[in-house]
């Protein structure tokens, strides 16, 4: 089914008092010609008899004497003063003794004349004589002018009519335009930038008229609903946001030493890998690994042994630079990333500053003290590596080597002059 272009509130209020205007004017127009015209017939069947009367006591003597001139000369005389178009008389025998019609100069006559025989179809007839004696019989027609001026004042009230009915409507429409169709425009132009913007603390203005007032409050309600659900959306969505940033921190830190963990370091070191990939820069991996670690789980308990980590952790977090990174990735292992440049020699500064930090020994829940000692392998991108697995790879083995160094160095007897110190 096909639908019908919309419309504007105006244009459709406009067009209903418009016919409802010209319905009621059309409708008491009708009422009032068909009153007018039905006295109209009536006043002119009334004056057509009185001057059918007055010809028929003025004319009685020249009828009475045959005389067609005389009677002529009346009717010639009596025509234009009581507008008659036609006159037939006919005599006692019924025969027609004269018929007088006035010419028609105008075309405005011959429309009176045919308004004058549509309306009053039958002429108006009476008696020569007293009554008695009956001489003849005379008919006389209006010209109609009467009725046609009529008319023509009826029509032209009419137009007046609706000349004044237009100003009234046009007036009262505007009003009415006003009244309605502002705020139905002012309220689908707040929905429409509402819509656009998601302004829902915006609110719609009342008005005057009921209906609307009504709606605009309705709409206001809805809004504000709308407003506590949207406040309730940001809320809920700043709290997932809080939750996600809690989950992701928990899920790429370690939650003994709160260092980053193993996923930290591969998504640290891909970043740092691929920026000196573009750039033509190096980096450094240092991984260090704790001496004898298992000894103080197994002599102290885990406990004790989360403690050490606890406090070899933050020594050597105070060891490195701002612009480094360490990370836990096992039980006793960390890896620290060096960010460029230098990064070789940063890496054998990094080394020292280390061995200083563990110098001091650390003390355990009991009492005694421990000295710790690490094992460092650090590998260069891209000298040792050319990617993160290869890098990681490299410095776990420089590790390895740095420990076995170590216990062989332990391993050999000492001299007497060593001794001796």
């Amino acid at each position: 089914m096909t639908m019908r272009a919309p419309t504007h509130v105006a244009n459709l209020v406009r067009r209903g008092q418009w016919r409802i205007a010209t319905f009621t004017i059309a409708c008491v127009g009708l009422l009032l010609a068909t009153a007018g015209l039905y006295a109209s017939r009536a006043y002119e069947d009334r004056a057509m008899m009185l001057v059918a009367q007055s010809l028929a006591v003025a004319g009685e003597p020249a009828l009475r004497f045959d005389d067609r001139t005389a009677m002529r000369a009346l009717l010639e005389q009596m025509a234009d003063r009581a507008q008659l178009a036609e006159v037939t008389i006919t005599d006692r025998r019924g025969r027609q003794w004269m018929h007088f019609e006035r010419p028609v100069r105008s075309v405005g006559g011959q429309v009176a004349r045919q308004v004058a025989r549509w309306l009053v179809p039958a002429a108006a007839t009476t008696a020569f004589g007293d009554g008695e004696d009956t001489l003849g019989i005379l008919a006389v027609r209006s010209n109609g002018r009467t009725l046609l001026q009529y008319a023509g004042w009826s029509l032209m009230s009419l137009v007046a009519c609706l000349a004044v009915l237009a100003v009234v409507v046009r007036r009262y429409s505007r009003s009415v335009s006003r009244a309605l169709v502002q705020p139905i425009d002012a309220l689908a132009t707040l929905t429409r930038e509402i819509r656009e913007n998601r302004a829902f603390d915006r609110r719609a203005s009342g008005s005057s008229l009921r209906e609307i007032n009504a709606l605009a409050e309705d709409f206001n309600a809805f809004l504000a609903e709308l407003q506590a659900h949207q406040e309730m959306i940001r809320l809920s969505h700043a709290g997932l946001e809080r939750a996600n940033e809690s989950l992701r921190a928990a899920s790429l830190h370690d939650p003994l030493t709160r260092l980053p963990n193993r996923a930290y370091l591969f998504e640290h070191l891909a970043n740092v890998v691929a920026e000196c990939a573009l750039t033509k820069r190096r980096a450094g991996l240092a991984f260090i690994d704790t001496d004898r670690f298992k000894e103080i789980n197994d002599t102290y308990g885990h406990a004790t042994g989360d403690r050490v980590l606890i406090e070899l952790a933050e020594r050597l977090r105070g060891s490195i630079r701002q612009s480094d990174f360490i990370a836990r990735v096992g039980g006793d292992e960390f890896v620290v990333v060096l960010n460029p440049p230098d990064a070789d020699v940063d890496a054998a500064h990094l080394t020292d500053r280390i061995n200083r930090a563990l110098e001091i020994p650390i003390r355990l829940p009991n009492g005694d003290l421990h000295l710790i000692g690490v094992s460092i392998g650090v590998a260069v991108y891209p000298d040792h590596a050319d990617s993160v697995m290869t890098l990681i790879q490299a410095a776990d083995d420089a590790m390895y080597r740095a420990k076995n160094a170590a216990r062989v160095a332990r391993s050999l007897p000492r001299s007497p002059e060593s001794a001796g110190h």
